[in-house]
């Protein structure tokens, strides 16, 4: 018996030497910083000013859930998903259909230009949205000022609360909309054409081709753009503290914490406020987030499926 186990040692032990620093990199990277940041969820822990974490148990979720901050972080966030969601759906859909509708050479160049968007860093296209919207001599600003004559409309756009969310949006769309649009061309384009020809031969518009064999044809496209469209949506980072904290990093999620998103507020209680405790609790509820809408994407797809 140990003779056999020790044939089986050897004769695995060149498969185990090409697994062994792939998992030293995924425990050292992921495995270990969840659990120590789940173990810090309950300890209080300002890395600069304590000596050691002291635990302190549901404190630091109790201590959240009443924080005005968070709460307007959490109500950004939702505000952020609640209206991109819907609108990447829509508006990728449409990409795709449109794609799917024109002749070869044409759609290679139309993919190229899909891309575009996602090959630039997100950061420089916030900076080019920022010169843009210069409330000075931005583009836009200039467009409604000088051309459409109407000078209402000029707004500074970033240091208004109530338009300074919706701007990282138009940003985040026109930053994604090309690839969630590729995804639902791909999905358009594996429908098996003899179907959409029968349909045509039966008289049916274009309309009802969209509503009762392409729409209902697109499950695993829904679920896919879905997963995508929660995860931007919840982990919205980048896009704020490029267009609203370019000058210090602790004014980012202004003007008056109106694009302050769940993202943006657990980093800068990690490293702006080193409080490491609140941090990684705010982290887990985040996360607790992302799964629940996970479960929903997947139930309203699995009830479509049956």
């Amino acid at each position: 018996m140990k003779r056999s186990r020790a044939i089986i040692i050897r004769n695995n032990i060149e498969g185990w030497s090409f697994v062994f620093p792939a998992f030293i990199f995924l425990f050292l990277f992921m495995i270990y910083p969840i659990i120590h940041t789940f173990i810090l969820a309950f300890q209080e822990y300002n890395f600069v000013y304590d000596s050691k974490p002291v635990f302190v148990g549901f404190n630091n979720f109790i201590k959240i859930l009443k924080d005005e901050s968070f709460l307007k972080a959490l109500r950004n966030t939702f505000y952020f998903a609640a209206f991109y969601i819907p609108l990447v759906f829509v508006l990728g859909f449409m990409v795709g259909m449109l794609f799917s509708r024109i002749d070869m050479v044409a759609g290679r160049v139309s993919k190229f230009v899909l891309f575009i968007p996602m090959v630039i860093p997100i950061s420089m296209s916030c900076f080019m949205f920022l010169f843009l919207l210069n409330p000075q001599w931005g583009m836009v600003n200039s467009l409604f000022k000088h051309y459409l004559k109407l000078p209402a409309l000029a707004k500074d756009w970033m240091n208004n609360p109530a338009t300074a969310m919706n701007v990282i949006m138009a940003v985040t769309i026109w930053w994604r909309i090309g690839f969630i649009g590729l995804l639902f061309l791909s999905g358009i384009q594996a429908i098996p054409v003899s179907v959409i020809e029968a349909a045509v031969i039966d008289g049916a518009s274009l309309w009802q081709r969209i509503t009762r064999i392409i729409l209902p044809n697109l499950k695993e496209t829904y679920l896919v753009v879905g997963i995508l469209s929660i995860v931007t949506s919840i982990k919205l980072f980048a896009q704020v503290v490029a267009m609203t904290g370019a000058n210090t990093a602790a004014n980012a999620g202004g003007p008056a914490k109106a694009t302050l998103t769940l993202y943006v507020a657990t980093w800068k209680s990690a490293f702006i406020y080193y409080d490491m405790g609140i941090a990684s609790a705010m982290g887990y509820l985040m996360s607790l987030i992302i799964i629940v809408l996970f479960a929903i994407n997947f139930l309203i797809n699995k009830t479509e499926r049956s």
